[in-house]
């Protein structure tokens, strides 16, 4: 049945796939001209494009004559092939959304964005919190929409509280703090890594912590040679394990990490099972939603993954945001559209749907504490790491999320694990990934 379904997914995206050839050639026959800017972005929801609409009107009553034509993806197919497919014809977009990571720098090797930094008001930038705008050999391609933090550690206030416990300040003040617990009876963590993304982004922040987003970045970058030491960290990985973190007799037995998804584990949070889960920001919905339904019987607090002694003070994160081609025929109005898309007039009605914007003053879009929570993490936390699968090459993070889900379960020692890591990169290199 899961490949029936598989199947039929596909078939959707090779559908989808040969629309986006057949109609860039078709449309290849008109040229854009400079009073026609073609926006492509995966904004499907209804509240989403009614924000959309309203920027979009605004602009064209402020620019007359200049008209914006939505190109509207499903965020699936646009994820996987349609933002390389819409630059195939000579009908490409204006602008265009895509997440930080592998696919910008992919957008930037093939000259497929331009620097905006001489287009952008003065003050712009200014706007937005200091981490979220990353300029690449001085030159600004990207102005981030929203941020998506992977890495929090929700937690129960009401156990903590019985306990004097508080939030940690350091790795090894939390790896005490999930010893106490586990001695009161309590499961420290619940957490399932079935899917090997929800510990491997957890893993990568733990690298991106120790050294640092250049160092912990290079390990990911094709025909590049592991150092052993570089990997001292993710002993975390089997300290948290070898101490109990993640399991508790009559709760979660040993080893059933590996085997149970994000979505139990967030479930034996929610019902009070555990004292803590790792997961990100999207959870506050979840959190929320059981709030609203009156399933919640405990408040519920975050904290970030503590960083250990003297380590960098790092987020893993996930922005999302906006590029503009070069090949646009009137690039002043193209940024200025994007200005006033993530001014705060528009970033606050994005807000009310549950995004992160990156503006210093989104703690003012938000009365839910947590959000605020969230919103204060970003504005003072100096750097952004990106998790693996977004930030990198999927291929390459795929060997990285394997290799921390068989550290965690016990099928590799750390000593091994560099070897492990260089001969899987060796077999992706031949075959050209």
């Amino acid at each position: 049945m899961r490949d029936a379904r598989k199947l039929k997914r596909w078939f959707g995206v090779g559908f989808v796939t040969l629309a986006f050839v057949l109609t860039g050639h078709r449309l290849a026959l008109t040229q854009p001209g400079p009073n026609r800017l073609k926006f492509a972005h995966t904004f499907t929801t209804d509240s989403e494009r009614a924000i959309l609409d309203a920027a979009v009107a605004e602009f064209e009553r402020g620019h007359p004559g200049v008209k914006i034509e939505q190109i509207i993806s499903n965020s699936e197919v646009y994820n996987t092939v349609g933002w390389r497919l819409q630059f195939q014809g000579r009908n490409q977009p204006d602008l265009y959304f895509h997440w930080q990571g592998f696919k910008v720098e992919y957008c930037l090797e093939r000259g497929w964005a331009m620097d905006l930094t001489p287009h952008l008001a003065p003050g712009f930038l200014e706007q937005f919190v200091p981490s979220a705008i990353q300029k690449q050999n001085g030159a600004l391609y990207f102005l981030p929409q929203s941020i998506d933090i992977s890495n929090l550690v929700w937690y129960d206030r009401d156990r903590f509280a019985r306990l004097h416990l508080h939030e940690p300040g350091t790795l090894r003040e939390w790896l005490r703090l999930c010893a106490q617990l586990r001695q009161n009876g309590i499961l420290p963590l619940a957490q399932g890594n079935r899917d090997l993304w929800p510990m491997g982004n957890f893993a990568a922040e733990l690298l991106g912590q120790s050294l640092g987003v250049e160092k912990s970045g290079r390990l990911f970058q094709p025909h590049r040679p592991i150092n052993p030491e570089y990997l001292g960290r993710l002993q975390t990985l089997i300290e948290m394990r070898d101490l109990g973190c993640f399991d508790l007799s009559g709760v979660l037995e040993r080893g059933a990490i590996g085997g149970l998804g994000d979505i139990d584990a967030k479930v034996l949070f929610l019902s009070g099972r555990s004292a803590q889960h790792i997961l990100g920001s999207w959870f506050l919905a979840d959190v929320q939603d059981a709030r609203n339904k009156d399933e919640l019987k405990f408040s519920i607090g975050l904290f970030p993954v503590p960083p250990g002694d003297g380590e960098t003070d790092a987020l893993t994160a996930v922005t999302t945001g906006f590029l503009v081609n070069p090949t646009t025929r009137n690039p002043k109005a193209a940024v200025e559209f994007l200005e006033l898309l993530l001014s705060r007039k528009y970033q606050s009605e994005f807000a009310k749907l549950g995004n992160l914007s990156a503006r210093r003053d989104a703690v003012e879009f938000t009365s839910d504490p947590l959000a605020k929570r969230m919103l204060e993490l970003l504005a003072t936390t100096p750097v952004i790491v990106p998790p693996p699968d977004t930030g990198y090459r999927p291929e390459q993070a795929a060997v990285f999320y394997e290799m921390c889900g068989k550290l965690l379960t016990g099928r590799l020692g750390l000593p091994h694990a560099a070897e492990y890591w260089a001969k899987e990169k060796k077999n992706l290199a031949r075959k050209g990934l």
